[in-house]
């Protein structure tokens, strides 16, 4: 794969819209480095980060079609949920259509109410927001739990999620698989 200075263009716009991802302190460092990339080493980062579906389609795209792998929590014939890897809080989920559309069809939303009731039944949180948000033009629900106190994304871990795939699936754990509390357990607060 060769990119030609118009993909690596697009490729540097995508990485920089997904800066708010990173916590504050280190955007700036980012921006600068992702800003000064040429075609070869945006291409080298593509490469090495396993990210060749940006050069060709949407990472929506690429998970629908099953080229990206992802944490399924439900699916209808048109739809898929996925468990957010970038979480604002845990069972934080996307809608996603199989199709890439501009808008959210009724089936979507179906979905979405589904997804809705199982994360209430699992997790308890105070409410589930519904987001109607747009990444690469593919129009998707973002479903985020609120339990409270939520104001920073973080990288889940692949244990993570696994974990949280089974809960929401109801599958069984096997023995040695770390319990909810020591996979979620919350940094200690630094008092100001």
């Amino acid at each position: 794969m060769t990119l030609t200075e118009e993909q690596s263009k697009e490729i540097k716009e995508h990485l920089l819209k997904q800066l708010s991802n990173f916590p504050e302190d280190r955007q700036k460092q980012i921006r600068e480095q992702v800003e000064v990339m040429t075609a070869e080493q945006v291409e080298n980062f593509v490469k090495q980060n396993q990210l060749t579906h940006l050069g060709e389609q949407c990472i929506f795209c690429s998970i629908t079609n099953g080229k990206t792998p992802s944490f399924r929590i439900g699916e209808n014939e048109d739809n898929i949920a996925i468990l957010e890897i970038n979480p604002l809080s845990k069972g934080h989920t996307l809608i996603v259509p199989k199709d890439h559309s501009n808008k959210i069809e009724p089936h979507t939303q179906k979905l979405s109410k589904e997804i809705i009731e199982k994360l209430r039944d699992k997790f308890n949180p105070k409410a589930v927001e519904s987001n109607e948000i747009k990444i690469m033009g593919h129009s998707l629900i973002e479903l985020i739990p609120i339990y409270g106190g939520e104001i920073e994304r973080k990288q889940a871990t692949e244990e993570e999620l696994k974990f949280l795939q089974n809960k929401i699936l109801k599958i069984e754990e096997p023995e040695g698989i770390k319990t909810e509390e020591e996979l979620f357990k919350m940094p200690p607060r630094i008092p100001n």
